[in-house]
């Protein structure tokens, strides 16, 4: 009887041991995962690019996987258990790095709904000098990325017979990051202040947003909430030659004065630079900045030069038109920078932003028609000033 004991018990003892063995902490894996950890931060408190840094990985980790995955089988170490008894008892750690990889990819494809890779290819044409997009958003990338998102889940049934723990808390603290991201961007703005919309006709959202997955403004108080406006037509940004200013749709359109209000200061010495080029000591370019009340002021950058039609001290009422659309200071292309501030001037070290939300506009969210009473936008919104 005792005999017999131990021989049922041998199996159980084995697999525990086996259980115990399969869970490391690897030298190698745990410099990979430090080196990702950096590489994911460095894009999100250095540079403006953490969405074209997600992007990367969805585009590039399935092929590794797949290749990976096809030298692990033929050396007979990886884990098929996943695949015919995801239940048994043994396979529990492989089942708990499965759902933390799933709920991951789950959070990343809820991502990409809410417009946080629009600009991507775009961005990237412009930093890297490489051809513009035909379309935003490109869909063959939205494409891409769907499909890279079910290869690393599938591939995530049939694991390295060892599970890295290093790794296994790298996509833990992205699926943490993700999961605030949603939520923060979801969340009704605090105490923002209401505007009419500054342009006239249909505009897109091209930078706006609680997250710097939505915003490349958001890391920086002092631009923390300003919303970019970009001209598109069937989904392009210009036509003919887009180096040129004047290709763009939205260059020389009417800006309009967002509420009544007072001009404070004026701008319009500076010249609009070479698309794509992002230089100069006035990242603002020609700007306007109105009073709204005693404690909100609105600004408008990037503003063509020579365009500017109101002086300092003016009393201007809401949609009369100000300026024109330009493409100064710090500006890839022709677009308008708006935001509301504490600040009745502009400086990078003491300006602190407040959200804004539209009132009297359409807004067009995935297809789908809206008329709010207050518009809390974000990029990949389309959005039309409705004439009172």
């Amino acid at each position: 009887m005792t005999a017999l004991n131990q021989s049922d018990q041998q199996p159980q003892h084995d697999r525990n041991e086996h259980r115990s063995r399969s869970i490391v902490l690897g030298k190698i894996n745990l410099l990979l995962a430090s080196l990702g950890l950096l590489f994911l931060a460095g894009t999100y408190w250095l540079i403006p690019l953490l969405p074209e840094a997600f992007a990367l990985l969805l585009l590039v980790l399935p092929p590794l996987m797949v290749a990976s995955r096809t030298w692990l089988a033929r050396r007979g170490q990886l884990e098929y258990g996943l695949l015919r008894q995801p239940l048994r008892r043994d396979l529990r750690p492989y089942l708990l790095q499965c759902a933390n990889h799933w709920l991951f990819l789950a959070l990343f494809v809820a991502l990409t709904f809410t417009g946080a890779f629009t600009l991507v290819p775009a961005f990237d044409g412009f930093l890297f000098g490489l051809p513009l997009p035909n379309r935003m958003p490109y869909p063959p990338l939205l494409i891409g990325l769907g499909i890279g998102a079910f290869v690393t889940g599938a591939l995530a049934l049939v694991p390295h017979r060892r599970i890295q723990v290093a790794t296994n808390v790298l996509v833990a603290v992205g699926t943490v990051f993700l999961a605030i991201q949603l939520v923060r961007l979801h969340t009704p703005p605090a105490d923002p202040v209401t505007l009419d919309a500054p342009l006239a006709g249909d505009w897109t959202v091209s930078a706006g947003g609680r997250s710097p997955f939505l915003s490349h403004h958001y890391k920086d108080a002092y631009e923390k909430h300003a919303v970019d406006f970009v001209k598109l037509v069937d989904g392009r940004a210009y036509h003919g030659d887009p180096k040129r200013a004047e290709s763009w749709y939205g260059f020389g359109e009417p800006v309009l004065a967002p509420a009544d209000s007072t001009v404070v200061s004026v701008s319009d010495v500076q010249p609009d630079e070479p698309v794509g080029a992002f230089r100069g000591p006035h990242g603002e370019g020609n700007n306007i900045i109105l009073k709204i009340n005693d404690e909100r002021y609105a600004m408008l950058s990037h503003l063509k030069q020579g365009s500017v039609r109101v002086n300092e001290g003016d009393r201007v009422l809401s949609g009369q038109p100000i300026a024109a659309v330009g493409d100064s200071g710090n500006s890839l292309g022709p677009h308008l920078h708006f935001q509301a501030q504490k600040d009745p001037d502009f400086d990078m070290q003491r300006t602190r932003t407040v959200p804004i939300v539209f009132s009297d506009v359409l807004v067009i969210r995935r297809e789908t028609e809206v008329r709010p009473a207050t518009a809390d936008i974000r990029r990949g919104d389309h959005i039309r000033r409705i004439e009172s």
